[in-house]
């Protein structure tokens, strides 16, 4: 019997701007390898399918380039799994930009608290001006139409699922939900000895590093921060608010790891997120963690992790001294094993199930 031949199409700059989106479609790609598909892995915006049995689509983040994917496949006669790795964007638009400004440009923190108290009481769609209501309102309907293309959808969580239900309106495509899984390499980094607070993730707005470290500039704890510097103004307003804090950019793996085995805390509090793999990263090698509220996060973790409110610095204070106030992590605590049941074998199971429902 033939293997099934299965084509991976990624974003054309997925070298260049390497994000966790590339990350699952790279490891979902070998994970199904392992079950006996034969294929190949492409970045670009106008793959060849032809010869193969269907093509596996990363990310709508990008509708017009998503579309020149679809429209590639089609032409040729191949149909397309679609992994949405759809997000919410409408308060990353809004709110989390004005947020950007005020911790770039304020210089006390006083007028800063000031205006933020008045920001909290404030609708999301309040920040966004008439021209992002119509761009979001464009990009959303571009999105529900290549949801709508999909033979099958392949969401990360029941979430993103219902997201895509209730949000996107996409009610009558079939959809596998894939669980990110946990990769366990980070448990080999595992130390007893731990302290600080460290967040991987780029240095950019989504991540909201600005929000994590206003929100810590007053407590005396050890601060790193991993991860490329997207935007050199943020980093320079995180150090401004919080001068002990230090950036690494971006590290070979290896010392990453070794950062996160020695960590106590890993916060990642963005305005929005899947589960987060350097969340599940840290994990796994015995940090305790922080997350925001706002994506998918509270059903990977449950009450194994502590939530923070992305726009509220009060909100991510807490949530941090109440993880640093938690017990020690140990091997096969509940969290650990949270993680360890995220497999790739079942992520590719799943994900064979999904293909089997697009050839039918």
């Amino acid at each position: 019997m033939k293997p099934l031949r299965v084509l991976f199409v990624v974003r054309p700059d997925a070298s260049s701007k390497f994000g966790g989106d590339i990350t699952l479609a790279r490891n979902n790609f070998e994970a199904v390898k392992e079950l006996g598909v034969a294929g190949e892995f492409v970045e670009t915006d106008r793959p060849d399918p032809r010869g193969y049995d269907i093509a596996h689509i990363f990310n709508v983040g990008q509708p017009d380039v998503c579309k020149r994917q679809m429209d590639a496949c089609e032409q040729a006669g191949v149909r397309v799994a679609l992994s949405p790795v759809w997000l919410d964007l409408r308060e990353f638009f809004g709110r989390a930009t004005a947020y950007e400004r005020l911790f770039v440009r304020g210089r006390a923190s006083a007028s800063v608290d000031k205006v933020l108290a008045k920001y909290l009481k404030r609708d999301s769609n309040w920040f966004l001006s008439g021209r992002q209501r119509r761009h979001l309102e464009v990009r959303l309907a571009q999105q529900k139409a290549l949801l709508e293309r999909a033979a099958v959808l392949l969401p990360n969580s029941a979430i993103e699922a219902r997201d895509c239900l209730l949000q996107v309106g996409v009610r009558d495509r079939p959809m596998v939900v894939v669980p990110i899984p946990a990769t366990l390499e980070p448990a080999q980094y595992w130390q007893a000895e731990r302290k600080g607070l460290l967040a991987i993730g780029r240095i950019e707005t989504r991540k909201n590093q600005t929000g994590l470290l206003y929100a810590m500039r007053d407590d005396n704890m050890e601060i790193d921060l991993v991860g490329a510097i997207y935007h050199a103004n943020l980093a320079k307003a995180c150090l401004r608010w919080c001068p002990r804090a230090r950036f690494h950019g971006s590290v070979p793996r290896e010392q990453m790891l070794q950062m996160l085995g020695r960590a106590s805390v890993h916060a990642l509090v963005s305005w929005c997120e899947t589960a987060g793999i350097a969340t599940l990263e840290a994990a796994a090698a015995g940090a305790k963690i922080v997350v925001a509220d706002r994506g998918a996060e509270v059903e990977y973790f449950a009450d194994d992790a502590e939530y923070a409110d992305p726009a509220d610095p009060k909100s991510i204070r807490a949530a941090v001294l109440r993880a640093f106030a938690r017990p020690p992590r140990t091997r096969g605590d509940t969290l650990d094993q949270r993680i360890r049941k995220l497999t790739w074998r079942h992520a590719a199971d799943e994900t064979m199930r999904a293909y089997q429902i697009a050839l039918m």
